[in-house]
């Protein structure tokens, strides 16, 4: 699915984001943003984090972080990112890859993420169009 951006139907004012992993809004003023992972393993279930634009970012750092140093390990393993937001992990020798989120909503608390290094890195890139439409957002220049 190609990455989506748009007002919210609700006359709210917030912009809507939609990737392939990734989904949520933010606010006008990107004090209230909310970033689900959804699963593509285990049925249609998402963790969210409610945040802001600083937190969005620290996600993305945090996320960034625990990819780059891990998702080329080989064997089984299991690590936790620095704020345990996320972890990555191998269950069995050669099997994929499996991205556990997190997340602080009490109804949208954990979804898991499976796939191959590339697959863990265009979550990354995926999560930087996130960032750049909440600046967009910020900046007022998402109008439609």
């Amino acid at each position: 699915m190609p990455y989506k951006v748009f007002q919210a139907p609700t006359g709210s004012g917030n912009v809507v984001f939609e990737g392939d992993v990734i989904n949520g809004y933010t606010t006008p003023d990107a004090k209230k943003v909310k970033v689900q992972f959804f699963s593509n393993d285990r049925g249609y279930v998402a963790a969210a984090f409610h945040t802001d634009r600083e937190g969005a970012k620290a996600l993305k750092r945090e996320l960034e972080t625990l990819v780059n140093d891990h998702a080329a390990r080989a064997g089984t393993f299991s690590v936790d990112s620095a704020n345990r937001n996320f972890k990555l992990s191998r269950e069995i020798d050669g099997a994929r890859l499996i991205l556990t989120c997190n997340g602080n909503d009490a109804m949208q608390g954990r979804s898991f993420h499976r796939g191959d290094e590339a697959g863990m890195k265009k979550v990354i890139e995926e999560f930087d169009k996130v960032l750049a439409t909440i600046e967009d957002a910020l900046a007022g220049k998402i109008t439609d």
